[in-house]
């Protein structure tokens, strides 16, 4: 079965991208919502795995939904966003990493591989080479 993703992202020609990028990789995208109120909505129903969450929504926080995922349903999240300058902040929401803008839609579901091969235990395989790891094990 395919790892479920939510994309929280207010600009949808990027989120377009993402999902996009993701369903070729064959990921399930479960939504694609733009704020936080309705990425905390959409999530008590689908409960991700994943979770492509950026940081200034229009309206809301994507630390906020990044904290509030991970620690109600364990969802990974990965930051895709121009504000990657403060990492502590990022790594104090739970999130595992970061992907800054400007990105390639294609370097998405690489990330998340790597996410996921950590959280089974391995070690990150090809990372696309600006991921900031937030994780120690990643």
């Amino acid at each position: 079965m395919p790892s479920t993703v939510l994309i929280v992202e207010d600009d949808f020609i990027i989120a377009f991208d993402v999902a996009g990028a993701l369903i070729d990789a064959g990921y399930e995208v479960a939504a694609m919502v733009s704020s936080e109120v309705e990425a905390l909505d959409v999530a008590s129903r689908i409960k991700p795995d994943f979770a492509i969450v950026d940081v200034e929504l229009a309206p809301g926080d994507g630390r906020v939904v990044a904290q509030q995922l991970n620690q109600r349903y364990g969802t990974k999240v990965l930051f895709a966003t121009a504000q990657s300058r403060d990492v502590e902040r990022l790594t104090a929401s739970g999130a595992m990493a970061c992907l800054p803008k400007p990105y390639a839609a294609r370097d998405v579901p690489r990330a998340l591989r790597s996410m996921m091969t950590v959280v089974r235990g391995g070690e990150a395989e090809s990372p696309p080479a600006q991921l900031i790891a937030l994780s120690p094990s990643l």
